[in-house]
């Protein structure tokens, strides 16, 4: 496929559009009585029912061994991921979960620090502060949201940190030529038999109206499917560095659509640091870092 650096940008915001929106389909759902456990089986199966055929028809080879037991963690990973992401929603307002997940980026480098894998210089130390006290000024603000929404949202940025990190770590040692789209299959196969595990679990009740539906339709194809098939296009056309930049997008359309729809009002204090972050964010992006490209070269999945 032969598509423009224009497009391929253009492709990246409309991803970021469809994981900004995801918080808004989320509180739809609920709204018409839908629990997360069971928002997240049908969100699953209906992707991975979606990107099966796809698959197929392109006559992709699913990853083997080592590396299928690897994106199969990478899956469970995702699922517990998602149940933070998720259940803060119902504790806090979508734009403090949107800005506290945007934390990964920067937790991604201080872990890479940590354990070796990156180059400590004053640069990336300043940047990592700049991070730390923009989280220290959201978390000091006016906050929409009780400390279990707070609690979950930290634990959802922490969770995808470490589900990055071990894309990464796949991406460069395996031998296997795995396109994105077949691991990101697995990913969400995985993902879809561990939510169906807890919604029969927990015996949620299956969505019973059109409304409830077309909330969790949206979150399946337009905030999964679309948003993930654009944005493995756009970074294997600008390349992860640039194209974690322009994905910065997704909080503000998280807390644009919250104001607008559901009256949620953002304090000065998360804006000054969810500003902070982002800038944070945004230079860290432009100094490359395999594992978070290598990692968003596979499965480019919120």
């Amino acid at each position: 496929m032969n598509i423009s650096r224009q497009t391929a940008t253009l492709l990246v915001l409309v991803a970021a559009t469809g994981f900004g929106a995801m918080a808004m389909f989320a509180k739809f759902a609920y709204a018409a009585g839908i629990t997360p456990a069971m928002l997240l089986a049908v969100r699953f199966v209906l992707a991975t029912a979606l990107l099966a055929p796809v698959v197929w028809w392109k006559g992709l080879r699913l990853p083997r061994g080592r590396v299928l037991a690897g994106f199969v963690l990478m899956g469970a990973l995702y699922t517990a991921q998602s149940l933070s992401y998720f259940n803060g929603l119902l504790h806090a307002s979508s734009g403090l979960i949107a800005l506290l997940l945007y934390a990964y980026p920067a937790l991604v480098t201080l872990f890479e620090v940590l354990l070796g894998w990156e180059r400590f210089d004053r640069r990336t130390g300043m940047l990592l502060a700049l991070a730390i006290v923009g989280m220290i000024v959201t978390l000091g603000g006016d906050l929409q949201g009780d400390r279990l929404g707070i609690a979950l949202g930290l634990a959802c940025a922490f969770i995808y940190s470490s589900y990055l990190i071990l894309g990464g770590r796949l991406t460069r040692s395996t031998t296997q030529a795995v396109d994105p789209l077949a691991s990101t299959l697995v990913i969400l196969a995985s993902a879809a038999v561990g939510n169906v595990a807890l919604a029969l679990n927990s015996q949620s009740p299956l969505p019973q109206t059109p409304g409830a539906w077309l909330a969790i339709a949206a979150i399946a194809l337009f905030s999964t499917v679309i948003a993930i098939a654009c944005s493995l296009i756009g970074v294997k056309v600008i390349g992860a560095p640039k194209a974690s930049i322009l994905s910065t997008l997704e909080p503000v359309i998280t807390i644009l659509l919250g104001a607008m729809v559901f009256g949620e009002v953002v304090g000065t204090g998360q804006l000054i640091g969810g500003a902070m972050v982002l800038t944070a964010v945004v230079m860290l992006a432009q100094k490359p870092h395999p594992v978070v490209d290598g990692a968003k070269a596979v499965a480019a999945v919120q």
